[in-house]
């Protein structure tokens, strides 16, 4: 007995290449890794600018050792995550694109690699520079900004688990699609 014919893809339908399992388990761990290390950065910076924010006893030393995790760990981390997770995305079946959570979950990462890095950091920096200029209203800027990063890459992290939404429909590659091409 012979074994069946695989069956034809359309024409034109490429096979995406996949990650062998040895290299999907280390780029997995590795962007868990920095996800985890970056969402703790991001935590620590927020639970100390909010320290220094309220007791101005402390402000110097709570803004410098924001300013140091800030200058030493958010750049790595943030683009290790970010590129450890478009490895994963190219390299196993669930693509950039065809699953919602996986599409929202990259453009979410590239915000906050963009903001983290161009806005939030340079201002936590400049804030551990002169911390006796560090009034209300660079304070509480920076207290906010860090609420509003540190719950946004908390709800990347929601969505990494949860998997909500489903996959992204394309029109036009219905079940009519895929029996037209069978044909």
């Amino acid at each position: 007995m012979t074994a069946p014919a695989p069956a034809a893809r359309p024409s034109g339908a490429v096979r995406a290449r996949r990650l062998p399992p040895g290299w999907r388990k280390a780029a997995l761990s590795l962007h868990v890794i920095a996800s985890v290390g970056w969402l703790g950065v991001h935590g620590s910076m927020l639970a100390l600018a909010g320290a220094a924010a309220a007791d101005p006893g402390v402000r110097a030393e709570a803004l410098g050792a924001a300013g140091l995790l800030s200058g030493m760990l958010v750049l790595p981390l943030s683009l290790t995550a970010a590129a450890t997770g478009l490895v994963l995305a190219l390299g196993t079946p669930r693509g950039l694109f065809r699953h919602t959570w996986v599409a929202a979950k990259l453009v979410l990462t590239l915000l906050l690699v963009a903001g983290s890095n161009l806005s939030i950091g340079p201002m936590v920096r400049d804030l551990a520079a002169d911390p006796a200029a560090a009034g209300g209203a660079g304070m509480a800027q920076a207290v906010g900004a860090l609420s509003v990063s540190f719950t946004v890459l908390l709800a990347t992290v929601l969505l990494s688990t949860v998997k909500p939404f489903g996959r992204i429909r394309v029109p036009g590659r219905g079940r009519t699609a895929l029996r037209a091409a069978r044909e």
